[in-house]
């Protein structure tokens, strides 16, 4: 019997249905994010996580979109994921990794609500992610341990996002940013900084979604690329 917060939720089980179809889960990692989408709908009448218009989609626009990464980093277990924000994609691959041994998701995130809302989410789900409450450049600054993939979602310019992501790559990590429509442009104006050879992949929920994938980040030397890295 569902219970009233389910009844009144502005969730849509057809929605549901069609990402899962996309990227097909176990029941475990289901039940993970079913927990996960039920805290998000109860914070999101207080702090914006995402935007009100796209709740009755919430499993396709953000879950499925960010359950794809797996896809194309399959192996990785240490994940970084760039101003987390309401948990897309951060906390959809700590649920998607429960289980996996040594995996970990470091969600940062200078927003003290949204990362309390993490705390939470990370808490109800049993899901390994750490949050880091601090400036993404603080946590690049300090972290010491190996990280395999670094993402970030609907966050900055591509250009910032590759200053963040540099120090990581070079160690060995892949970069998997996801972008929309301006891709091409942003792709345009990178270049202009850094020397990238990025490898673009059409989102598997349609629309104008793209994910950047990068597994080679070299600054230019000129004097434009060391600006950007000191305003990011």
């Amino acid at each position: 019997m569902p219970t009233p917060e389910r009844e009144s939720s502005p969730i849509s089980a057809t929605d549901k249905i069609a990402a899962l179809a996309l990227t097909p889960i176990s029941r475990q990692i289901e039940a993970r994010l079913d927990a996960y989408v039920d805290l998000l709908v109860q914070w999101q009448t207080k702090t914006n996580l995402v935007a009100s218009s796209t709740m009755p989609q919430l499993w396709t626009r953000h879950i499925a979109d960010s359950l794809q990464l797996l896809t194309l980093a399959p192996n990785a277990k240490r994940w970084a994921d760039f101003g987390s924000g309401g948990g897309f994609p951060g906390v959809v691959l700590a649920c998607a990794l429960a289980g996996v041994e040594d995996a970990r998701v470091d969600l940062i995130e200078r927003n003290a609500k949204k990362a309390a809302f993490l705390r939470e989410a990370v808490r109800v789900t049993a899901s390994p992610g750490v949050i880091h409450l601090m400036d993404i450049g603080d946590y690049v600054d300090r972290v010491e341990d190996r990280i395999d993939c670094v993402t970030a979602r609907a966050l900055a310019p591509l250009q910032v996002l590759l200053g963040f992501a540099e120090p990581f790559v070079t160690k060995g990590a892949t970069a998997l940013f996801l972008k929309g429509q301006d891709v091409e442009a942003e792709l345009t104006e990178a270049t202009k900084y850094w020397n990238i050879k990025p490898r673009i992949h059409s989102s598997c929920t349609g629309g104008q979604g793209w994910i950047v994938e990068l597994d080679h980040i070299e600054r230019r030397d000129r004097p434009q690329a060391k600006q950007a890295w000191r305003g990011a």
